[in-house]
């Protein structure tokens, strides 16, 4: 269910503020109103726990391929650092043990690797003229004789006397001028480096040097450095909620405000500790309307697992839409189960999933995640076994005890999957048409949801009868779908005002509803691309004709890449059509939006 919630209004002295926060930090069950977004301390919390994610950023970096980009903001000092001194600063850092240690050293090199890059690009630019001193440029010219470097496409003719080639390069000759004449149409004026090439050079080789070295240093101090960072996180969060908080208790003169919303379940707790405290109080139901009301999620003992995928998920229902975990659980388990289709596959789930159990047994965030897990490796197997799908092998190729387990022969036959896809999908969506028809009893609305009830099973028969073979549309499936449109239109007609333009996108709505049951097909689709794409890496496999070693070696990589890369895809089509089943389809039925904004009290730390 999902937890009834009752809307807080505290006022309290606003010299009391440091208390109040304590206190409500204890009492752990106020979910506290943003209504103050933005102030100069919630940027500088919020800067803080930024800066420490960018530090565990650094050191992930550091340890994987040291490729970094975390240039430095305005108001860093590395920001203000000439590029001279990039380097001397660099040398400057011997060892990192903070936070700040981390995030200065990876601007240091984002820096020194983009000053390098900049040397590295104007050392292209002058290759072609060989090395270039500005400083002899400069004496000969303070000898009177002018000196211009130039370039010029090689069809243009050199000129004479005093031009010199240095080098060609993409069509272009590259040379000198001496003298104080102009230069000859055609030829383009280069100006003269800031400095020599060869210091250019050996700047750009010790930015890159002392770059490495920093990422070295980070790198082998990140095993030590990672504890202590995400500690610093953790605080760093910590603080942010508290100055979140601190910004919404607002004073109005002497006296401070908050509001918040609490389970209805805690209305005594909270009475007693205003009455202690010598807070004043409002505990009532909060509005309709109000989206901002938080949503505590308990699911039914049994179905408690689905909060993890929920919350992997990013999904929570609105406060108002209702609990939907049972029939999310049921259906995502069966959808999980088709769209894998092999109990192989899901043994090797199993596997996998028993393997986390031994190694996270001490972690009981884990458990929820390994709970489902399972349940969708069993739902697999369960469904491989009754169609005898087992890595995509031939049933004739199978061990003797695999071939005697009994299957169901009818989901052997295409059409007969695709209509059980079909009749899923009605009884998916009727549940949610039910459910509300029975919240909407006695009103008339409830007449309508029992109208799209008919609509639903009217698509079901005329999409079966259309689309399998064996299936005739009864007569009366067109007798149902108008008795049934009907049904939707009295609600509407009785509330013209408001529905009037619903009453417009009905029939579009009705052809929907038929687009909603063919959905369901894709289920018989991705669950059949799985098992032909098995069965041709097998036949691959096998049908090899290597010497024996050979062959051994290859068809096990074969397998295991194939059946890998098809296991892999069936987790992406998880991902795509199972979730959109659920928030899609059933939930537009049902009128969940997702729009939950979670429950998340205002409390200690956890220790």
């Amino acid at each position: 269910m999902i937890v009834p919630m009752e809307r807080l209004t505290l006022l309290c002295l606003d010299s009391a503020r440091e208390s109040v926060l304590t206190a409500l930090r204890d009492l752990g069950c106020v979910h506290v109103r943003v209504e103050t977004r933005d102030s100069e301390t919630l940027r500088r919390a919020a800067a803080a726990v930024a800066a420490a994610e960018q530090a565990l950023r650094v050191l992930t970096v550091a340890e994987a391929d040291g490729t970094f980009a975390f240039k430095p903001d305005a108001a860093s000092p590395v920001a203000a650092l000439a590029p001279e001194a990039l380097a001397v600063e660099a040398e400057a850092l011997a060892a990192v043990r903070t936070a700040a240690d981390v995030t200065r050293a990876a601007e240091l090199i984002t820096r020194l690797r983009d000053e390098a890059q900049n040397l590295r690009t104007q050392l292209r630019r002058y290759a072609p003229f060989g090395s270039v001193d500005p400083s002899t440029v400069t004496a000969l010219q303070g000898k009177g004789l002018a000196v211009r470097l130039y370039r010029c496409p090689e069809s243009v003719p050199a000129g004479e006397g005093n031009d010199f080639t240095l080098g060609t390069e993409a069509g272009f000759r590259y040379g000198v001028r001496l003298g104080g004449d102009a230069l000859p149409e055609g030829y383009e004026a280069v100006p003269l480096p800031e400095r020599s090439t060869a210091a250019m050079a050996d700047e750009a080789v010790r930015d890159e040097a002392a770059a490495a070295r920093l990422v070295t240093l980070i790198a082998d101090a990140a095993e030590s450095l990672r504890p202590l960072l995400s500690r610093n996180l953790e605080e760093r969060r910590r603080d942010n909620v508290v100055a979140t908080v601190a910004e919404n208790l607002r004073a109005e003169g002497p006296i401070a405000c908050l509001a918040g919303y609490v389970p209805k379940r805690l209305h005594d707790t909270v009475v007693v500790r205003a009455e202690a405290e010598g807070w004043g109080v409002v505990l009532e139901e909060p509005d309709p309307d109000d989206a901002e009301v938080p949503v505590l999620l308990e699911a039914p003992r049994g179905f408690r697992a689905i909060g993890a995928l929920f919350s992997g998920l990013g999904i929570l229902p609105g406060y108002i839409e209702g609990d939907i975990s049972v029939p999310f659980y049921l259906f995502f388990s069966l959808f999980f189960a088709m769209l894998i289709g092999d109990a192989g596959y899901g043994l090797v789930m199993l596997a996998g999933v028993l393997l986390a159990a031994l190694r996270l047994r001490k972690k009981t965030a884990a458990k929820p995640v390994l709970q489902i897990f399972t349940v969708f490796a069993l739902s697999t197997i369960l469904w491989g076994v009754l169609s005898g799908t087992y890595f995509g092998i031939a049933k004739a190729a199978l061990p003797a005890v695999l071939r005697e387990i009994p299957t169901v022969d009818w989901l052997g036959q295409d059409s007969n999957v695709m209509f059980l896809c079909f009749l899923i999908g009605a009884v998916h969506i009727s549940v949610a048409r039910l459910w509300n028809a029975v919240l909407l009893l006695p009103g008339l609305k409830a007449l309508g949801e029992l109208g799209w009830l008919g609509v639903t099973w009217s698509m079901f028969m005329i999409v079966s009868g259309i689309v399998v073979e064996w299936f005739t549309q009864p007569g009366w499936a067109w007798w149902l779908l108008g008795g049934s449109v009907a049904a939707i239109l009295v609600p509407m007609v009785a509330d013209i005002r408001r529905e009037g333009i619903s009453i417009g996108m009905l029939p579009l709505n009705v052809i929907s509803a038929m687009g909603d049951i063919i959905s369901y097909v894709r289920l018989f689709a991705v669950g059949l691309a799985s098992v032909k794409v098995a069965e041709n890496f097998n036949a691959m496999a096998f049908q090899l004709d290597l010497p024996l070693v050979l062959r051994v070696v290859a068809v096990c990589v074969i397998l295991l890449l194939g059946h890998g890369l098809n296991l892999a895809m069936g987790a992406l089509s998880i991902l795509v059509h199972a979730v959109r089943l659920n928030t899609l389809e059933f939930s537009n039925a049902k009128g969940v939006t997702w729009s939950g904004v979670p429950y998340t009290p205002f409390k200690q730390p956890q220790q």
